[in-house]
């Protein structure tokens, strides 16, 4: 006798954009906006000229982790650990670190 294993977790939908009473609604993905450069720049500095250093450090934090780490970590000479303590939720990095980590955005790609 064979049996079939029946998976209890439901598959996720492949689906990038569906249809619920006539408007089409698209798959959102918050990393997106993290691979737009000019949005992240604009974005870190107004977080500056606001002084809010946890919107500043949360921003800078979701655009190095859009970015593969280690990419970033390689183009900016800092070892993993640094940025990962920078960019920590109780992260205080020097004005050294963020201004080797903001070299990455000299170039329009990191990746």
């Amino acid at each position: 006798m064979d049996k079939k294993k029946i998976s209890s977790i439901p598959k996720k939908s492949q689906k990038k954009s569906m249809k619920i009473n006539g408007i089409h609604l698209k798959k959102h993905s918050p990393d997106l906006i993290f691979k737009n450069h000019l949005e992240i720049k604009k974005a870190l500095s107004q977080a500056l000229l606001d002084g809010d250093k946890e919107a500043f450090i949360e921003i800078l934090a979701g655009y190095v982790r859009a970015h593969n780490i280690s990419k970033v970590c390689q183009k900016t000479k800092l070892s993993r650990t640094v940025v990962y303590e920078a960019i920590g939720e109780n992260g205080n990095p020097s004005l050294e670190t963020l201004c080797k980590i903001m070299t990455a955005f000299k170039d329009k790609k990191v990746a």
